[in-house]
């Protein structure tokens, strides 16, 4: 029986996947540290949830800069040097003794990590066979719910037995070496200078001035804004139906961090297939969206009828699995309508819009628990702004159409061709 062959881009895949493992056990460390952090500190809800935020304002704020930055100097660098920065991070949150301490800590930690998208995907698809980009872009993305998962788990376990500062602490180990795995295994994609340097046929400025880009950016925060609904308040969520144990309520809310691995790896299989078959990338999309959007609803209507803990786990689940979804025919599609010597900065750019979700969830989720004393009304927001969401996305050039969408970098001056096969060709 011949030996399994690994293809440089299964070995890209895999780096990512452990890059972002680490990357999203720091970031989810504060979730399940929360709980003791909110009593420690004598915090509100809505407290607690500009303490959880405060990782995001930087985050945000990075994605287009270190997307540049990765265009311009190279992308392999720019990952390096944020995970010894994310590292660092984590062990400096694991000392801090205060409110403002925390907060500064996770907002350095949030710089970091915000220079790890923009750089990442664009490896992704450079090194990804065109005919796999949906299972690749999927697959390589996996890393972030397996890290969701285990840092909201470990960390509930961790907290639990020793305290929420041993998770940072803990957490920073792997970090650290997935540093020297980024060093190791990432290169340059191929043809990176000579893309830059021929551009597209319209500038960068077209990245701020196109409709479906546009739609593609709005589109997104409501899939980022219910993730960090989830993400940040689902150990609590599980307290308040009944859970008994802050490391019990924990794993079940790791739940929307293990629902990434079939959801992402579903979602790039069925994007791929419908590709093969005329289909463009929202139609999966369409279906992601609509998932989500119910069962947003559904874990509402759960909390406010009190469910059992299963039933809530199985809707987490299911949130996750439709969530994480979205992101390889999302992403997808992103590479597919902007040019390569963009795909940096282009990335950036609409991960730092999206990313206005993750601002506002935490907090704004707080700030109606402490006005209703329940999180069932904002389940049913974040289900309403996913039907918004979806509304924008469909008007992705050709609007309210399934079929292949148009690249932005063609248009205007070759607008006569963008629906052919051949344009979707870079």
């Amino acid at each position: 029986m011949a030996a399994l062959k690994l293809e440089y881009y299964h070995k890209v895949w895999l780096a990512l996947i452990a890059i972002w493992i680490t990357n999203y056990m720091v970031r989810l460390a504060i979730s399940p540290a929360l709980v003791q952090i909110k009593t420690e500190l004598n915090l509100s809800y809505a407290e607690a949830g500009i303490l959880a935020s405060a990782f995001f304002y930087a985050y945000t704020v990075m994605q287009a800069p270190a997307g540049f930055l990765g265009d311009r100097f190279g992308r392999k660098i720019i990952i390096c040097l944020a995970n010894i920065g994310w590292t660092l991070g984590s062990l400096l949150t694991a000392a801090a003794s205060s409110f403002i301490q925390i907060f500064a800590f996770r907002l350095a930690t949030g710089i970091s990590e915000g220079a790890l998208f923009s750089n990442d995907r664009p490896i992704a698809a450079a090194y990804t066979p065109k005919e796999k980009r949906g299972k690749g872009i999927g697959l390589s993305f996996v890393g972030l719910g397996v890290g969701m998962f285990l840092g909201i788990a470990f960390g509930g376990m961790i907290a639990e037995a020793m305290g929420w500062r041993m998770i940072f602490l803990l957490f920073a180990i792997p970090s650290a070496l997935s540093t020297l795995l980024a060093f190791k295994v990432l290169r340059e994609p191929r043809g990176y200078k000579a893309e830059t340097k021929a551009g597209p046929v319209v500038g960068r400025r077209v990245l701020l001035k196109h409709r479906s880009l546009w739609m593609l950016y709005l589109s997104g925060i409501p899939i980022v804004y219910s993730l960090w609904v989830l993400g940040t308040w689902a150990p609590i969520m599980f307290l308040e139906v009944g859970v008994k144990s802050l490391s019990t309520g924990a794993v079940y809310a790791s739940l929307l961090g293990l629902a990434s691995v079939p959801g992402l790896w579903f979602s790039g299989m069925v994007s791929d297939r419908l590709r093969r078959q005329g289909k463009g990338w929202r139609a999966a999309l369409t279906l992601n969206f609509s998932m989500l959007a119910a069962s947003m609803f559904a874990i509402g209507v759960a909390i406010e009828m009190g469910a059992h803990e299963f039933v809530l786990a199985l809707l987490v689940f299911s949130a996750g699995f439709s969530l994480w979804g979205v992101w390889a025919p999302f992403y997808a599609l992103t590479a597919d309508i902007t040019h390569p010597s963009m795909h940096g900065t282009a990335y950036g750019i609409l991960n730092s819009i999206n990313f206005v979700g993750s601002v506002v969830a935490p907090w704004l989720t707080g700030f109606i628990r402490d006005l209703t004393g329940s999180f069932t009304l904002s389940s049913h927001v974040a289900a309403i702004l996913v039907l918004a969401g979806l509304f924008l996305l469909l008007l992705v050039k050709p609007a309210f159409r399934l079929t292949y969408e148009e690249k932005t970098y063609e248009w205007p001056s070759e607008k006569k061709n963008l629906n052919s096969s051949h344009n979707l060709q870079f």
